[in-house]
């Protein structure tokens, strides 16, 4: 409630400004000449006390960073320290009184508008205020995404790595508690901010004018613009199939465009447009236009295995892939999708034989498994690379498994959309590069299952900080991993744990993979029953998580002290 406080008469303001105590805020209150000004006395910039500034001719400085404000109105000279909330001052006969609330009542459309600002001048402690405040103000997760993609349209050409921690933190954030959501979407956030600073905004496309276009025709002509990298055809071909196909056919135009070439880019390109449908399918139609435009660059200027000698030599294996190419659409007509896969598959797709892997696969079609099936066969084969990674291998050997788990699964998110030919064969393309990341188990790391183990029973929040205890060590890989294997199996609440991996991941100053990974693998543990695979899939993320733990964890920092800012607490002042 809003109510007068009695500061003291003007000429002692005059000699010294006085704070005073407001509804949430320590308020300073400055004297120059007969005029009087009140503002938070915590710096909007690290929350250092604003009664230690100097004010000269109407502007008040705050020497921790020399971030300079108009007291008259509250804003910043410099836009990296935000504008600093005012309160209102009346003098009666010499006595001043300053109101116990800030002039301006900000709400979350304020704060949303504010992120923007913060995005677009790329000051990332106004992006953590504004979004906190947004999401204390529970406000729609889609609505907070549908203006940051609508802004990634505007302002970047590809979907980027920020682009790409969004979209996971997306998929994670249900799962998730207030406080890592807000350090998660931050994470993303300030990776946008400094992706747009600089890039060549995107010169967005309409689509071609009528609707009389047929899904073999617009397939046909994408499939030429990307083989003959033709960037407005491909981008106008993307937007024309979005106004007139169903969901289902749009999906089949647009993975069957990314599987054009062998593993593009070393598996990103599939993941980019994975991600892209991902925020299509949650905000609708108006918004999959700006994500499907900023694919157009990607698709065309794409580079895939088969301009690789590893995938010509010692194996050839581009003929065969171009044989599975032939035999899918007759394979796929017939194919019922009633039988579960063997161990047989599973078997071959661990192996060292590409050319029996291959036949397994076509065989487990030809037997009636679905094409989705095999697509999560072969995704679970991708994660027991991780969870077997040999730690004789060198750190940076892990982005190879890493690449291939996050391809596979979005090949298994793409065929579960549309079980098309043209998609069906991006999930061989997949089990070829998990083949090929084979050497990286060697020696095999062995799974907790396969070990004699003697499980406690304990809580949830105990082998959970143990968990981040863990990973405050360096490389602990394997005890780390077992932690999270005593959790799956002791069948504690999944999500706490999801919340634990989330924030142990965005600590880190890492690039976007791990996330990618933990984003890959709950999903895909949503799709098996069985706990074991369950574990292995998670014991697989915890592994190449704590093979890269600790850093620094610089970027906690701004988000840190946002929300003591935010909430009213105290940094360097006392209450």
């Amino acid at each position: 409630m809003n109510q007068e406080i009695h500061v003291g008469n003007i000429e002692t303001l005059r000699h010294k400004p006085v704070v005073v105590r407001g509804e949430r805020h320590n308020i300073v209150v400055f004297a120059e000449g007969d005029q009087c000004f009140a503002v938070d006395n915590r710096c909007p910039h690290m929350g250092f006390p604003l009664s230690r500034g100097s004010v000269q001719d109407g502007i008040l400085t705050c020497h921790w960073h020399q971030a300079r404000f108009d007291l008259s109105s509250g804003c910043t000279f410099d836009l990296w320290a935000d504008d600093v909330l005012r309160f209102a001052v009346r003098m009666d006969q010499g006595e001043i009184y300053v109101s116990s609330m800030p002039c301006e009542q900000r709400d979350a459309t304020f704060y949303r508008r504010r992120l923007i600002q913060g995005l677009e001048q790329n000051v990332g402690l106004v992006q953590a205020k504004s979004l906190l405040s947004i999401l204390e103000a529970d406000s729609p997760l889609d609505e907070l995404l549908g203006d940051i993609v609508l802004f990634a349209g505007a302002n970047l050409n590809q979907i980027t790595e920020g682009m790409t921690r969004l979209g996971c933190i997306a998929n994670l954030y249900s799962r998730l508690d207030l406080d890592v959501a807000y350090q998660g979407l931050f994470y993303a956030l300030r990776q946008i901010a400094q992706e747009s600073v600089g890039a060549t905004p995107h010169r967005y496309k309409s689509p071609l004018a009528g609707d009389d276009y047929d899904q073999s025709q617009l397939k046909a002509w994408l499939s030429q613009w990307v083989r003959t990298r033709h960037l407005d055809g491909t981008e106008r071909t993307l937007l024309t199939g979005l106004k007139v196909l169903s969901e289902a056919s749009l999906a089949d135009l647009l993975f069957s465009a990314a599987s054009e070439r062998l593993y593009a880019n070393g598996g990103h390109v599939l993941e980019s447009c994975n991600k892209a449908f991902e925020f299509g399918e949650r905000l609708g139609p108006e918004h999959m236009d700006r994500t499907l435009a900023l694919l157009a660059d990607t698709l065309r200027s794409a580079r895939g295995q088969e301009e690789s000698t590893n995938w010509h030599h010692p194996i050839n294996l581009i003929g065969p892939l171009a044989e599975v190419d032939r035999q899918l659409p007759e394979i796929l007509a017939a194919n019922r999708g009633t039988r579960e896969p063997g161990d047989c598959l599973l078997n071959a797709l661990a192996g060292d034989d590409p050319i029996a892997m291959i036949d397994a696969m076509l065989d487990a079609l030809k037997q009636d498994v679905s094409a989705s099936r095999i697509a999560r066969e072969v995704c679970y084969a991708a994660a027991l690379r991780l969870a077997r990674f040999a730690t004789s291998n060198e750190v940076t050997d892990w982005f190879n498994p890493q690449h291939t788990f996050i391809y596979c699964h979005a090949a298994c998110r793409a065929v579960e959309r549309s079980a098309t030919p043209q998609v069906v064969r991006s999930v061989f393309h997949g089990a070829v590069a998990s083949y090929m990341d084979r050497f990286l188990n060697v020696p095999p790391a062995r799974l907790p299952s396969e070990r004699h183990r003697d499980i406690s029973p304990r809580s949830g929040e105990v082998i959970l900080d143990q968990l981040l205890q863990r990973l405050d060590q360096r490389a602990d890989i394997d005890e780390t991993a077992a932690l999270v294997a005593d959790y799956v199996a002791l069948d504690l609440p999944f999500n706490d744990l999801v919340n634990t991996l989330t924030f142990a991941t965005i600590r880190e100053d890492l690039d976007f993979h791990c996330l990618q990974v933990l984003d890959a693998a709950v999903q895909q543990c949503e799709r098996w029953e069985d706990p074991v695979a369950i574990e292995n899939i998670l014991v697989g993320v915890t592994r190449n998580l704590a093979a890269h733990c600790p850093t620094r964890r610089a970027g906690q920092q701004t988000a840190r002290i946002a929300a003591k800012l935010q909430r009213g607490e105290a940094i360097y002042e006392d209450d």
